[in-house]
């Protein structure tokens, strides 16, 4: 059988791992949590990153290893590649698992973004602050996710208050962006180049995590931009695999927020909401075979289950809706499971969201497929 190793085993493993037994394949884990998201469906090692054996393990008989999460040690990623083709490669994760780096790379492409700043002591600091005038947002360059590691700075007060709680990492300084919506485009390359993308996606975000997100049906000339943008950094990295670039939009410009090197949860939709998955197509391309269409099944939505599982039956009472439970312990402002709700135009698909709204699931009231989709 065809064996996947991946570096994780969180829902995006899990997610990865249903999609691989469709297809035939295996996926094995290796993941520092007891109780990781993807143990029950796909064969899981626990053990630290660094344990040398358990790397080993991982890696025995896999055709071709990947990873569902960028914060990870470059010394352990190094040494998996070693044993096995890892995809997409190591130099892509490093490239973009460091926001300083990151952005250097994108400057280097001359690709639009941010203003933004590397401080290398409080001096340094100060002084972005004061080139960039308030607001700005600083962040970590390390492991943030979910609006960790990252504060909006409007006074003097949250200068101070960045400094003292994100600075024990590289500090990233960028320019408050006045943006009018924030964009996703999630897409996949293969391993012989070809470059294929979903719709663009309209995302939602409360407190820096994502709640909301759904595909738009015509997008235009803001799909071309950010395909473009998206493919001249995949060829750029020579990436094979998904791929998530996060946009804000002003006006008829697209900026760049933050390239995620992974399938992503601005994609779930894609589940049940178009014709190939983001899972699957990943699948395909780091094995090396031909990509799924990515084209639109109907009208679709995602809607984030942050803290604790609603109530299934009164969820499931909705026609269209498909429940995903992460499997994973409730806590507060934790991911623990997704609704993707399907309708064949979006007038239904917002008749479902009301229905749930209504049923006690937390979907902003001014959420709708009008201002989503």
């Amino acid at each position: 059988m065809t064996t996947v190793a991946i570096l994780g085993g969180g829902q995006l493993a899990r997610m990865l791992a249903i999609a691989g037994h469709r297809l035939g394949v295996q996926c094995r884990t290796l993941d520092p949590e007891a109780e990781s998201s993807a143990s029950p469906v796909a064969e899981s090692i626990h053990a630290p990153w660094n344990d040398h054996r358990a790397v080993g393990r991982l890696a025995a008989g896999a055709t071709v290893a990947t990873f569902e999460r960028e914060h990870l040690p470059l010394s352990t990623v190094t040494e998996l590649a070693q044993l096995v083709p890892l995809r997409p490669g190591p130099e892509a994760l490093q490239c973009l698992q460091h926001r300083g780096d990151q952005r250097r790379f994108l400057a280097r492409l001359g690709l639009e973004q941010p203003k933004v700043a590397f401080p290398t002591d409080e001096n340094s600091y100060r002084r972005a602050l004061a080139d960039m005038g308030l607001p700005v947002v600083v962040k970590s360059a390390r492991d943030g996710y979910d609006g960790r590691g990252q504060c909006v700075v409007r006074s003097a007060a949250d200068a101070a208050w960045a400094w003292t709680e994100l600075s024990a990492s590289d500090l990233v300084v960028e320019r408050f962006v006045p943006f009018d919506e924030e964009l996703a485009l999630v897409a996949v390359r293969g391993s012989n180049g070809e470059f294929s993308a979903w719709p663009l996606v309209r995302t939602y975000q409360v407190d820096g995590v994502l709640a909301m997100a759904s595909p738009m049906s015509a997008a235009g000339a803001l799909q071309v931009q950010a395909e473009a943008i998206t493919r001249r950094i995949a060829d750029a990295l020579g990436y094979i695999g998904v791929l998530c670039v996060e946009f804000f939009r002003v006006g008829e410009r697209l900026l760049i927020n933050e390239v995620a090197p992974r399938v992503h949860n601005s994609g779930h939709w894609t589940i049940e909401g178009a014709e190939c998955s983001q899972f699957e197509n990943h699948l395909r391309a780091i094995l090396g075979w031909p990509l799924g269409s990515t084209a639109l099944r109907g009208a679709s939505a995602v809607v984030n289950l942050i803290g604790a599982m609603p109530e299934r039956a009164r969820a499931l009472r909705v026609p269209g809706v498909h429940w995903h439970d992460y499997g994973k312990r409730p806590r507060p402002g934790r991911k623990v499971g997704h609704l993707t709700i399907t309708a064949p135009s979006a007038d239904e698909l917002d008749e479902r969201l009301g229905r749930l709204r209504s049923g006690g699931i937390s979907i902003p009231a001014h959420m709708t497929s009008s201002t989503l989709g």
